[in-house]
């Protein structure tokens, strides 16, 4: 074989190898739970679900020509299985009836990561983290659609999770040290802010009876009403 020949059978692989990714992360159980035209197409044909449709998807339809799909499909080794005829694809393993234990699974198998540049792309994260281990997802955080630099990665497997958690130092990304917390601390610091806000608030709106009693007076109804129609006038 020569080098020329070499080369494409390497790019041809490489170009499997993401197809192979992309969809097994389009039957993780992560992604069927939110994705409701694929979760309702493979529940309807015992989980199958025609690769002609999956070769529309955005992020697939660079992927030419559909037999490409097909053979790399067949390369899966835990994850999908392809009908004989090969236009079909599902899971080998069905998605678990019970929703409450997928979604505990994956959140501790997931974490969140870091600071990352703000002009980040997907493509270049997902290939970071496959780096450190195999994963199903990279969810880029954001905000006012812009990208807020931090990430919530889901593994294939807890053991990996655990691992990135308890790496010391952490993974570098671009020089840069990332602070990556479980996905379960994350949402807790995140609940536990929210609740002191929710609280601040609630103190201030707490009324006593007196309050109360005033507020129900002729003269303060009065210069409420005078008040709003202040605030009124200066919104227009």
């Amino acid at each position: 074989m020569s080098a020329e020949e070499t080369k494409k059978a390497e790019d041809k692989e490489a170009v499997k190898s993401k197809i192979l990714n992309q969809v097994e992360f389009y039957f993780s159980d992560s992604n069927l739970l939110n994705d409701r035209f694929l979760f309702t197409t493979q529940q309807a044909n015992d989980g199958w679900v025609p690769i002609s449709i999956l070769s529309q998807f955005q992020r697939m339809k660079k992927y030419r020509p559909i037999e490409l799909i097909v053979e790399a499909l067949r390369g899966s080794e835990d994850v999908l299985e392809v009908s004989k005829d090969g236009e079909m694809v599902r899971r080998k393993v069905p998605l678990p009836t019970d929703q409450n234990q997928v979604q505990l699974g994956i959140a501790k198998r997931s974490v969140v990561a870091e600071p990352f540049p703000k002009d980040s792309k997907l493509d270049d994260l997902l290939e970071f983290f496959r780096g450190i281990a195999p994963i199903n997802q990279v969810r880029m955080k954001r905000k006012h659609k812009q990208f807020t630099g931090s990430v919530i990665v889901e593994f294939k497997k807890e053991e990996d999770a655990k691992k990135v958690l308890e790496a010391d130092p952490k993974p570098k990304y671009q020089e840069a040290e990332l602070k990556i917390v479980s996905k379960a601390a994350y949402d807790e610091s995140k609940a536990q802010s929210f609740g002191k806000r929710r609280g601040g608030r609630g103190r201030r709106a707490s009324k006593t009876a007196e309050d109360r009693k005033r507020e129900k007076s002729p003269e303060r109804k009065d210069a409420g009403y005078r008040k709003r129609d202040e605030e009124k006038e200066e919104k227009e």
